[in-house]
């Protein structure tokens, strides 16, 4: 028996579990937690952890093997690596939560080909991280390591990832594509978040430029089906494209809060949306012009305009329209369709029972 009432024969699962639970005092278990993390390397990590008699052996067979890149180690000698390596493990991290841990052994550490045993611990990827970025520099390759394990700089998700590996997608992530207003660019659209998310980066696109659901086609009235399959289509591609089954591909998609489709882009999100439009994994944001707040301030109506008529009256694409300027001129322009919707969402009007997926996870304010 172990301190606080928590069993040392208890599994870490069981352990980490105990977080949910208060103790006698009434407070939160964290010892339960950090103990989940001690047994989760005892009873799992250690034991499947390849191991090496030296690091020359271990760097020997990563390089020979091909799970290194050589030209990352080839930038230093010998005895520096054996010094860098030396300091990363004198330093004596412990992760201090099980989560931690358990996402980094889960996604992050080099494993072999079947996926079974682990080939570094995080010493190993924060020193090969600091060795691929500081490029033969060394006084900059032990700023890196130093930095990394004090916790004071973590890299991007591509960067801790990749760097050293000579299996990988790129150091890099964060890219924003433009969706316009059709089947050419949207099919380009989600080839591109595929090739973008294979190689380590997150995708945001923005589908303002979407014509709306029920708008025409070459003329013919109710043939678009709006952004929403759209969405589909490349929740899916992120869910397919998983860096080795390293990690998800990041997708997030935006939408101008005056689009005709926002509030079905919104009900997506919601967890008793028909499986149809829900979507899952993808992120959502609004971009929020400034006519939505003062609109919201007066608590009057919000009217949403066709992306494909805005288009042909000011030959430029919605996105491109300041729609804080041409609100008005919008409105009683009659070549574009328009729809009044509810009075503009102040933070007051949401209400106080929605759930997190009720909202975008994220916003930008343009004017």
């Amino acid at each position: 028996m172990l301190d606080n009432g928590v069993k040392a024969e208890l599994d870490y699962h069981a352990l980490n579990a105990m977080l949910n639970l208060y103790d006698s005092e009434g407070k939160i278990r964290f010892d339960a937690d950090r103990k989940a993390a001690h047994q989760f390397f005892l009873q799992h990590v250690n034991q499947n952890t390849v191991f090496f008699h030296s690091l020359d052996e271990k760097l020997d067979y990563l390089v020979e093997e091909g799970y290194y890149e050589a030209q990352v180690l080839d930038q230093y000698s010998k005895n520096f690596m054996r010094e860098i390596w030396d300091a990363a493990y004198k330093k004596k991290f412990r992760f201090p939560t099980f989560l931690g841990a358990f996402k980094y052994y889960t996604s992050y550490t080099l494993k072999t080909r079947d996926g079974q045993r682990y080939l570094e611990r995080y010493e190993d990827r924060v020193v090969m991280v600091a060795l691929a970025l500081a490029r033969g520099d060394e006084k900059l390759a032990m700023r890196f390591m130093d930095e990394i394990l004090s916790g004071r700089f973590q890299p991007a998700t591509p960067t801790f990832l990749n760097a050293g590996k000579k299996s990988r997608g790129e150091l890099i992530s964060c890219f924003l594509l433009r969706v316009e207003d059709n089947m050419e660019s949207i099919g380009r659209s989600i080839n591109s978040s595929l090739q973008l998310s294979k190689r380590g980066g997150g995708v945001a696109l923005m589908l303002t430029n979407i014509r709306e659901a029920g708008a025409p086609i070459k003329g013919i009235e109710n043939q678009s089906s709006g952004v929403i399959p759209v969405m589909k289509l490349l929740e899916d591609s992120f869910s397919y494209a998983n860096q080795l089954g390293a990690r998800q591909g990041a997708g997030a998609v935006y939408l101008n809060a005056h689009h005709p489709d926002i509030l079905r882009f919104l009900d997506t999100k919601r967890e008793n949306a028909d499986e149809k439009i829900r979507i899952k994994t993808l992120s959502l944001g609004v971009v929020i012009p400034d006519i939505t707040f003062d609109l919201a301030k007066k608590n009057e109506d919000m009217y949403l305009f066709s992306p494909h008529d805005v288009q042909k009256v000011y030959g430029v694409p919605f996105s491109e329209i300041s729609v804080s300027e041409k609100y008005a001129e919008m409105v009683d322009d009659k070549r574009i369709k328009k729809k009044r919707s509810m009075p503009a969402p102040s933070s007051r009007r949401w209400p106080r029972s929605s759930s997190r997926a009720d909202i975008p996870t994220s916003c930008s304010r343009t004017r």
